[in-house]
């Protein structure tokens, strides 16, 4: 018999849904640039119009928070989660969808690592056979998604390291500070950013006209204040390692959704990488239940 805790359920599904809900996000702008939209300019209104939406949602919880933690999250968005979503969007233009959230994936490695080092999450032999099947399910996955780009696979791995350093840190903000005001300051600081370079760069007008400004306002929608909200609820309850491995859902089904939306066809090897995933999370996630023990009876004997 196995069973759920019910804090590690309810984060195994907000991590979960965060992760399909991350995977809309490239796919959406792989369509904006095929319009002809730029990285910065897509980027920067994407974020604008997330993180409006996310401080009308916050309200009042945004002034409530300590006003170091509201800083401290602007600038991890300014800084760490621009950096990180420059890079990954920026290797969407060199190579595929799939191949770049598998390569994406490199952070798991860092944040485990890091985690069991703090003292943060225990190394178990569970979480390192569901890391070992992960990484063997996401490397299925996307081993036939694409030819590899040197440069496009780069920048993956870049933004692989900055995801890592967002996760742990997002990790320590979420003791003080309630998730949803928390991703209204992170994606007001990466807005700006993005806001900056677009203006330096003259692209904030190029967005790929009316279909690429409408995937960018799916994208913010669901990539941004859905994705984030949730999965910055699911490290609260689960922690950020077991909250990384959870939203590597997110691989199989960016495969998925490009087979549907971009006509790219899914191989045996993928198919089975993508439920060697699912099997692991599900594995990782079930506690066995105790064995029930005999007592002896005061009277007895």
């Amino acid at each position: 018999m196995v069973r759920l805790r019910a804090p590690h359920f309810r984060g195994t599904l907000f991590c979960l849904v965060a992760g399909v809900a991350f995977s809309v996000s490239p796919i959406l702008i792989q369509i904006a640039y095929d319009h002809g939209a730029a990285v910065t300019g897509v980027l920067a209104w994407r974020y604008l119009a997330a993180a409006l939406l996310l401080v009308g949602i916050a309200g009042r919880k945004m002034v409530r928070i300590p006003l170091r933690a509201g800083l401290a999250a602007f600038a991890l968005g300014a800084i760490v989660y621009a950096l990180d979503s420059a890079l990954f969007f920026g290797s969407l233009e060199r190579t595929s969808a799939p191949l770049a959230s598998l390569v994406h994936y490199a952070h798991l490695v860092l944040v485990v690592g890091v985690a069991a080092m703090i003292g943060r999450e225990r190394l178990t032999r569970r979480r390192l056979v569901a890391l070992v099947a992960i990484f063997g399910g996401v490397a299925l996955v996307g081993g036939a998604a694409a030819n590899p780009d040197l440069i496009g696979v780069g920048m993956a791995l870049g933004s692989a390291a900055a995801y890592a350093v967002y996760i742990l840190l997002s990790d320590r903000l979420l003791r003080d500070a309630d998730p949803m005001a928390l991703a209204a300051y992170l994606t007001l600081g990466a807005a700006s950013t993005f806001f900056i370079a677009g203006g330096l760069l003259g692209s904030l007008g190029t967005v790929g006209g009316p279909a690429g400004f409408a995937c960018l306002v799916g994208a913010a929608l669901v990539g941004s204040v859905f994705a984030v909200t949730s999965f910055l609820k699911g490290v609260r309850l689960v922690g950020p390692s077991t909250a990384s491995l959870l939203v590597t859902v997110e691989v199989p089904v960016t495969i998925a959704l490009a087979a549907v939306v971009l006509k790219q066809q899914m191989t045996t090897p993928q198919l089975a990488g993508a439920a060697l995933v699912v099997a692991a999370i599900i594995g990782m996630q079930l506690r066995r239940r105790p064995k029930p023990r005999l007592i002896p009876s005061p009277t007895a004997g």
